[in-house]
């Protein structure tokens, strides 16, 4: 389930639980639109503990800011309170999920 982040409190709840997956788009971005569903589709069926949080950029400007997060879309994943990758721009979600796979399973399995 996707779930909504609008301000720094939210995001400072969210990124505090053990694991979790920011995913920042802007309106603008037809890429952002496209891999949104499909980044959902790949966490929900291969890391089912890592909640995904959704930010649009153009409701959530300061939060973006804070996080030097320019470009879109961006997918922040953090481990037990700490951001462990970034990745912007030129997104493969297979890469992703290869980068996923050690980290969650020392957490969880």
């Amino acid at each position: 389930m996707i779930r909504v982040i609008n301000d720094n409190n939210d995001f400072n709840l969210a990124a505090n639980e053990t694991a979790a997956a920011f995913y920042f788009h802007s309106q603008a971005c037809g890429v952002c639109n496209v891999l949104l569903p499909q980044l959902d589709e790949m966490l929900l069926n291969n890391f089912p503990k890592i909640p995904m949080f959704v930010v649009n950029a153009n409701d959530s400007l300061e939060l973006c800011a804070s996080l030097t997060v320019f470009s879109f879309p961006t997918i922040l994943i953090f481990f037990q309170g700490k951001e462990s990758m970034r990745i912007s721009r030129n997104i493969n979600l297979a890469s992703l999920k290869q980068s996923l796979e050690r980290p969650y399973n020392l957490l969880f399995d």
